[in-house]
């Protein structure tokens, strides 16, 4: 009996997110309130509240819910990464940007990171966060793979390297939601391409400390290097 209720709160939980993601995109967030989701899911009012105490948890529900899909979809890129190390986190980032257009347009992304930001110490604020700490740290998991695998050298913090590129997908992301001119496409070539430079800097050999002392004596002018013994 227990788990039958436990279905069944499951799905109406389901429900109401289905029936709020449609009207937030097809009518705006502003524009759509808790009585007409529970219209759309054949549920209470109270009912709805019951699950989510306001429209804003709502909106971090559904960010919730893409985050826990792309994770999912992010830990088979982590497990078996492709052969070339900048495709394989291009690959891994782009699966992020696709699943966070999945229940929230543009408009949407908007009101949420303005709210979050906005509105940082609330449980909505902090919720944002920490789904963008998880993406990161699965980024790191990566580059940590690509080091076991010899893809990245040993003196490299893997960490380090995927915060760095999950900070590049984030950035391009927010400039992207913010104009409705730039094509998703758009978006995607330009994420490539700084991924491709990140990881040129994280493969070029480190010089040594003799090549670099010797660099800079033959980079100065004949009159200004030191004698030679």
């Amino acid at each position: 009996m227990a788990g039958l209720r436990e279905r069944q709160k499951a799905g109406r939980r389901e429900d109401i997110l289905k029936a709020a993601g449609l009207l937030f995109q097809r009518d705006g967030f502003a524009a759509t309130s808790i009585e007409q989701i529970a219209e759309r899911a054949a549920l209470s009012t109270g009912t709805v509240y019951n699950y989510f105490p306001s429209k804003g948890d709502l909106l971090l529900a559904l960010v919730a819910l893409d985050g826990a899909e792309v994770r999912a979809a992010g830990a088979r890129h982590v497990a078996r990464p492709l052969a070339d190390p900048a495709a394989a986190a291009n690959a891994l980032l782009e699966g992020y940007v696709d699943h966070a257009l999945v229940h929230l347009d543009k408009r949407l992304w908007r009101h949420m990171m303005g709210t979050a930001l906005t509105f940082a110490e609330t449980p909505l604020g902090a919720g944002y966060r920490a789904l963008d700490h998880k993406l990161a740290e699965q980024v790191g998991d990566l580059c940590c793979a690509l080091q076991r695998r010899g893809d990245i050298p040993p003196d490299v913090d893997c960490r380090d390297a995927g915060q760095i590129l999950f900070y590049v997908c984030n950035s391009l992301f927010m400039d992207f939601v913010a104009d409705n001119s730039v094509a998703l496409s758009t978006m995607k070539r330009r994420m490539a391409r700084e991924v491709r430079l990140i990881f040129r800097g994280l493969l070029a050999p480190a010089p040594s400390r003799g090549t670099a002392k010797a660099k800079r004596r033959s980079s100065m002018p004949n009159d200004h290097r030191p004698a030679a013994n």
